[in-house]
C-alpha cells in the first residue's frame, strides 16, 4: 500500500479505541467470561486492561463493586463517556493500590501485550499481593494454535460507519508474535496503528502461576484453538 503525506502512525489504541466497539467487541466471549466470573463468590473486582469498559459495565449492572483500569488514556476516555464507571490509568504489570480485591480480571487477550515471561512473572506476583485470601485471578490469552492460523497473512477490509478500514494479522514464527496492523481511511487522512502480541506457551504460564503461589485451573479449549482461560486461586 502506498504511503501518503497524510498518513499518521499512532500508539496502541490511540485511534483503535474509537472503533473498538464495532470492530472488536465480542458478545460471545462476554457470556463465556461471565459464566466463570459468576461461579465464584466475589463482590469486589479489579479489572486490568478494561479497554472500552464494556465488561466492567456489565459487572457493575449485575451488582459487583468494580474498578476498571487500563494503561491507555484513549480507552479510558471512551469508557467514561460511554459508561458511569470508576476507571484508573494503571500498568497491569506493576500497579500499586492501597486495596485488595476478591477477584482480578484481565481478559480479551490483554496478557499477550506483555513482552516476555519476566514481565508475566512480575504481574502474577503483583496480582497475588492485591488479592484477598481465597481471591481469584481470571485471565485469558491467545491459544498457541494462533501462530499456525496466521502463518499466512489474514486481511479484513470493510467500513465502520463511513470510515473504510483494513485489518491485517501475520504471525512471526521466529519470535512467537502476532503482528496486527489497523489502517483507517478517515476524511482528514490515513491513520495507522501497529500492535504486537506475544503468544505464550500454556505450560510455562501454568508454571509461573504455580510459582507465584496460585492454585491453578487451565481451560485450553475455552474458545477452541483461539483462547485459553486460566484461573488462579490465592490460598
Amino acid at each position: 500500500m502506498e504511503r501518503s503525506e497524510n498518513l499518521k502512525t499512532l500508539d496502541n489504541y490511540e485511534r483503535l479505541s474509537y472503533y473498538y466497539e464495532k470492530l472488536l467487541e465480542d458478545d460471545e466471549a462476554f457470556s463465556l467470561w461471565l459464566e466463570y466470573i459468576e461461579s465464584y463468590p466475589a463482590k469486589k473486582i479489579l479489572e486490568l486492561a478494561s479497554g472500552n469498559g464494556a465488561l466492567a459495565n456489565i459487572l457493575k449492572e449485575k451488582g459487583y463493586q468494580i474498578l476498571a483500569s487500563d494503561i491507555s488514556k484513549s480507552m479510558q476516555s471512551v469508557a467514561v463517556k460511554r459508561y458511569d464507571l470508576p476507571y484508573l490509568i494503571l500498568n497491569m504489570i506493576d500497579f500499586k493500590l492501597d486495596d485488595k480485591f476478591d477477584m482480578i480480571l484481565c481478559v480479551c487477550d490483554s496478557i499477550n501485550y506483555l513482552s516476555d515471561y519476566e514481565e508475566m512473572k512480575r504481574m502474577f506476583e503483583n496480582v497475588y499481593e492485591h488479592l484477598n485470601e481465597g481471591g481469584i485471578f481470571i485471565f485469558d490469552m491467545h491459544h498457541p494454535q494462533r501462530l499456525s492460523e496466521f502463518k499466512e497473512e489474514y486481511i479484513e477490509e470493510g467500513y465502520i460507519d463511513d470510515v473504510a478500514y483494513q485489518w491485517t494479522i501475520l504471525a512471526d514464527q521466529m519470535t512467537d508474535e502476532l503482528l496486527e496492523n489497523f489502517i483507517f481511511y478517515e476524511k482528514e487522512g490515513i491513520v495507522m496503528e501497529n500492535h504486537c502480541q506475544k503468544v505464550f506457551a500454556i505450560d510455562k504460564v501454568r508454571d509461573l502461576l504455580k510459582a507465584s503461589q496460585f492454585e491453578v485451573k487451565v481451560y485450553e479449549d475455552f474458545i477452541k484453538d483461539e483462547k485459553v482461560l486460566f484461573i488462579g486461586e490465592k490460598k
